[in-house]
């Protein structure tokens, strides 16, 4: 089933895979972890498996006048994810590939069972390269590329050649070993590169022998969670031994990650302007790319729909909601498919669980997309977690709103910092707290005068006043009335605030009990986009000038990528506030200076006993100390019994008054 409207990727893919002439054809399917690649080539090897012979149809139809005919293509699920660990993948692919069509062309059994022999040839060559050495592996192909590959550039494989040095030799000295002549046997004796092409050509014997088959097709998964090595070596299977006409391979990944796998197999090999070899080795393996983008907000939201009405409505009933959805994205493929709306022209009776499900979901579908960057894996967790922990409510009798635990969960999930924020508000408050009515207010345009609202009640019937009073009161703790409308100013915040249903005047504590996975940490760094996984890593380099180079690039973030990174690190900071992760904090609070109030956060949450006495060096001379958030912080150091960091705010604060200085940072 698509629920993700796949279907102009699919057709993309079914048509460069059903043209004779393309084939042997490699494509790639790219995107993010979650973003559907998996879905997108088993509904694409669905479809390739209702393609069947017409003359077979004819001779071969079932009673019931369902299709029983063979299948025009041979189609082939491969995980090299599943062998790393029990098998060498090259050979677990050829195996697997081999077993299919061993079923379906027993009378191949003769051609097939070369071909295993030869496998298994090659088995042994692969333990005499690991007698060689570790070492030798990764020359193994720049040597077979040049007696395989050709068409490779020769600039290429004369400096992949001339890199591996040493190590190539030994490789090259263990592949030219033959195996000795078994005794009283005619048969010849064999190489690695015998072997190879012996494959190649009885397996490219064995596609055409198959009868019917228009192609053998094998879509391969799971390739971005693999390690390096394994990674090479599907691609190895592939280019080496079964990339012969009438066969096309079908690989999912995430480019960025196999890329770097690929360089990480072959450090030494490098381009004369230090580049890797991933992206030009990727290129050279696939003929064609197809990329999934992430969901826009209505196809999110569609997504989102469609998940809520699989698990309330009868198989039939979902059926004719998918037909539906589909019509609709044939007209406008960036409307939102189903929705209440659509419900209503496509079901004689819509449940009332849909319904209510429906409805708050369309509430926050907005921030819900826009934060989980439109990746369906996400989204489906988010709700999968959702209704687990309203279910659990459900078991200890807690009334809770569906759509305020969900709102609550994408802050949480999200922007951990300020979840963390709107706690601390309530729980100082005991109950509704007055930050988020103001916040609210700001948000949705309702006045900057956090008073207005209490101005109006002054004109309120006397029946209103006790009423007034009431909400009135806890203001009297608040002590900054203005910081919910500053964080209303958040851009994300602000978006998230406009979302319904509002929170005002409604006692969160309850749902805090049952959404407060992270309250003491922040965003994992795995929700994180890939570049910005790998930025920060970058910025927790133990050396400085490394890690400081690449601060412009968290500079350069846009407000909501920058919120989730800090989030990230922050993360690491509450973890081990002994590691470089603080320091990394205080250095890029110096320079992004919207970032100091939720690094202060962060910090005030940390004993002042853990924070190592460098790390409080660096705040002193980091920080703007004319900043609230960050006076806050040092007051706190300076008055705690930890002696090293309280005479590091001492001394730091009596510099600054020697030199006269009013503000900014001690130098």
């Amino acid at each position: 089933m698509d629920l993700l409207g796949f279907d102009f990727l699919v057709d993309g893919l079914v048509v460069a895979l059903t043209e004779p002439r393309l084939l042997p054809l490699t494509i790639g399917v790219l995107g993010d972890w979650g973003s559907g690649k998996s879905s997108l080539m088993r509904i694409a090897a669905q479809e390739l498996a209702s393609l069947r012979n017409e003359s077979d149809v004819d001779e071969h139809e079932s009673d019931d006048g369902q299709e029983s005919g063979t299948e025009q293509y041979l189609t082939i699920d491969f995980s090299p994810w599943q062998y790393e660990d029990h098998d060498d993948v090259k050979i677990a692919l050829m195996t697997a590939v081999l077993d299919a069509i061993a079923i379906r062309v027993p009378e191949a059994a003769e051609r097939i069972g070369r071909l295993r022999g030869i496998v298994a040839g090659l088995r042994r060559w692969g333990r005499r390269l690991g007698r060689a050495g570790a070492g030798a592996a990764p020359a193994v192909l720049p040597v077979l590329l040049q007696g395989t590959m050709p068409d490779l550039d020769a600039g290429t494989v004369e400096m992949l050649t001339a890199t591996t040095g040493a190590i190539a030799t030994v490789a090259q000295n263990a592949l030219s070993e033959s195996d000795p002549p078994a005794e009283s046997s005619t048969e010849k004796t064999s190489t690695p590169r015998g072997d190879v092409d012996a494959f190649r050509r009885e397996f490219g014997l064995l596609v055409q022998q198959i009868p019917d088959c228009e192609a053998v097709i094998v879509f391969i998964d799971d390739l971005d969670r693999c390690l390096p090595e394994t990674v090479v070596d599907t691609f190895e299977a592939i280019r080496l031994f079964l990339n012969t006409p009438k066969t096309a391979y079908v690989l999912a990944l995430n480019q960025n990650v196999v890329e770097s796998a690929i360089d990480s197999r072959y450090p030494e090999l490098k381009k004369p302007d230090g580049a890797g070899l991933g992206r030009d080795y990727l290129e050279k393996m696939l003929q064609l790319k197809i990329a999934i983008p992430p969901l826009a907000e209505p196809e999110a939201e569609t997504y989102v729909n469609l998940l809520f009405a699989e698990l309330h409505l009868p198989s039939e009933d979902f059926t004719r909601v998918l037909a539906k959805a589909s019509e609709v994205r044939r007209e406008n493929g960036l409307a939102v498919a189903f929705n209440i709306g659509i419900a209503g022209s496509v079901l004689d009776d819509i449940p009332s669980k849909l319904a209510a499900d429906l409805k708050w979901a369309a509430d926050i579908s907005p921030v819900l997309g826009s934060s989980l960057r439109g990746n369906p894996r996400q989204l489906k967790r988010f709700l999968n977690n959702l209704l687990l922990k309203h279910r659990s409510a459900a078991r200890r009798r807690a009334a809770l709103e569906l759509p305020v635990l969900a709102k609550l969960m994408v802050l949480e999930d999200q922007y951990n910092t300020d979840f963390q924020k709107l706690f601390d508000w309530e729980l100082a408050a005991g109950g509704a707290c007055p930050e988020i009515v103001e916040a609210e207010a700001r948000a949705r345009g309702h006045g900057s005068d956090p008073d207005s609202e209490e101005l109006a009640e002054e004109s309120s019937t006397e029946d209103e006043r006790p009423r007034q009073t009431r909400r009135r009161a806890p203001r009297e703790v608040a002590t900054e009335p203005a910081e919910g409308q500053t964080w209303a100013d958040k851009t994300q915040i602000a978006e998230w605030l406009r979302a319904d249903p509002p929170f005002g005047g409604t006692d969160l504590r309850p749902y805090f009990t049952y959404s407060r996975d992270k309250l003491s940490f922040g965003v994992s760094a795995s929700r994180l986009a890939p570049h910005l996984q790998r930025l920060l890593t970058d910025v927790l380099s133990d050396v400085e000038a490394n890690r400081r180079s690449h601060y412009p690039a968290v500079a350069a973030l846009d407000s909501a990528e920058r919120t989730q990174f800090v989030e990230a690190l922050l993360e690491r900071v509450q973890r081990d506030p002994a590691s470089i992760a603080l320091t990394t904090a205080f250095e890029l609070a110096e320079k992004n200076t919207d970032i100091v109030p939720a690094v202060c956060a962060a910090v005030q949450r940390i004993p002042p006993a853990a924070i190592p006495r460098g790390a409080g060096m660096a705040a002193v001379r980091r920080l703007p100390l004319d900043h609230n958030d960050v006076t806050a912080l040092l007051d706190r150091w300076e008055s705690s019994e930890s002696s090293g960091l309280s005479t590091v705010v001492q001394q730091a604060r009596q510099s600054a008054r020697r030199k006269g200085a009013k503000g900014g940072n001690v130098r």
